[in-house]
């Protein structure tokens, strides 16, 4: 039997419901990953710098959100909120909650790529969290800077050494990747030992990433997305549609009797993706989890994929000369570009 199948075969048979009703997917190593998580970046000011919890906010969100029945949180050093995570998790478990039923994603950020940095980071991130493990590792981008901002030769082979290491000494369950394109992925799989179990990367239906994401399906690899309601739900002023008032996402809400960002995570958990809503309203997380009473037909996910534009919310341009950059890039001169990272605040 061909590889192919056998994969496609090993995807479609492993999607299971546990006793409590939560979705997961059985990965390529063998662990289990929730398919909907809690997303804890909060973003950027207008200013362009981080927005941060405040009287430990997000650790309150955390705890609903493990109240409510999620079983997975996405976090990142990126964030600054690893402390809130770990926070978070910790009152959920001191209340009576089981670490086993709670799955931990968190990433290597750009600046720790050596090899024998990435034990270190992970440790600090495990430090931060309370953890004495993570669920699941992932290499936030596949670009490398030094601590000073300059870029770094190194390559994301020579990173996932590092990462193969971390799952080795049992830090992390599970590895995997972020923000690598298909090339980068195919490269990453014929030179690894451990295959990525896992890849996240912008999906929504303005930017469907179906190459990446039947690739991904090919090998049996589980897609989580970030930005799942893109700009659908934003202010965006140059975003195609949709937008939250479209009439056809208005149309399911109706038929289905949920809400248009219900919708929007239904159509990406019906295309076997790993949704990342964020959240700090309490209703809200409630209304994100609330989306495994229902699915859409064939025919409406079609649909919704129609939208498709391949519009991203961000594509840092500050990052553009780096040979690793992922993503295609906006039509901006030299001079512009160093104008950016001149003037880029964080991250």
């Amino acid at each position: 039997m061909d590889a192919r199948i056998i994969l496609l075969f090993f995807a479609i048979i492993c999607t299971t419901v546990d006793s409590s009703g939560g979705l997961s997917y059985k990965l390529n190593d063998g662990n289990e990953i929730p398919a909907v998580a809690l997303g804890t970046s909060l973003g950027h000011s207008s200013e362009g710098t981080r927005v941060l919890p405040v009287n430990h906010s997000l650790a309150a969100a955390v705890q609903w959100a493990l109240e409510a029945g999620y079983q997975h949180v996405d976090t990142a050093p990126l964030y600054r909120v690893e402390d809130e995570v770990g926070l978070g998790v910790s009152n959920f478990l001191n209340a009576g909650g089981d670490r086993q039923r709670v799955y931990i994603t968190t990433k290597l950020w750009n600046d720790a790529h050596e090899r024998d940095e990435v034990v270190p980071a992970l440790k600090k991130s495990l430090a931060e969290l309370r953890m004495d493990y993570v669920d699941l590792y992932l290499v936030h981008f596949p670009m490398a800077y030094k601590k000073d901002g300059s870029i770094s030769n190194t390559d994301y082979l020579t990173t996932w050494k590092g990462m193969e290491d971390a799952k080795t000494m049992n830090l992390t369950k599970s590895i995997g990747v972020s923000n690598f394109n298909l090339t980068q992925m195919q490269r990453l799989w014929d030179n690894s030992i451990i295959k990525p179990a896992v890849l996240q990367i912008e999906v929504n239906p303005s930017i469907t990433q179906n190459e990446l994401i039947n690739w991904c399906k090919d090998h049996g690899v589980i897609v989580m997305a970030y930005s799942p309601f893109g700009a659908i739900l934003g202010r965006a002023k140059d975003a195609p549609p949709p937008k939250a008032n479209d009439p056809y996402l208005l149309e399911l809400a109706q038929k289905y009797g949920k809400t248009v960002p219900q919708i929007l995570l239904r159509y990406l958990l019906d295309r076997k993706v790993v949704p990342i809503p964020r959240s700090m309203n309490k209703e809200r997380i409630q209304q994100n989890i609330d989306i495994l009473d229902f699915s859409l037909t064939s025919d409406e996910v079609e649909k919704l994929s129609a939208f498709n534009s391949n519009y991203r919310l961000r594509t840092p341009a500050k990052w553009y000369n780096h040979p690793h950059f992922p993503f295609e890039k906006k039509n901006l001169t030299e001079e512009q570009i160093q104008y950016i990272i001149e003037h880029s605040k964080e991250d």
